[in-house]
């Protein structure tokens, strides 16, 4: 698996790969956990904020599938 630096880390490939499949379905799982919350019942947080969130989180789980 590559760093945020681009490095190569010391893990083996199929350890990567296997890791990078984890992030994955975790990533997707929170996801949808994310986008059934009702926002408005939880107090001091805005559709707003809450659509960036979910946004920041695929574009991670994106991020992984690149790495797939």
């Amino acid at each position: 698996m590559k760093t945020s630096a681009g490095l190569q880390d010391s893990g083996t490939e199929a350890e990567s790969d296997d890791e990078n499949i984890e992030a994955d379905l975790a990533l997707s799982e929170l996801i949808g956990q994310h986008e059934s919350t009702d926002w408005s019942e939880v107090p001091g947080i805005s559709a707003a904020e809450a659509g960036a969130w979910t946004a920041r989180l695929i574009e991670a789980r994106d991020r992984v599938q690149e790495g797939l």
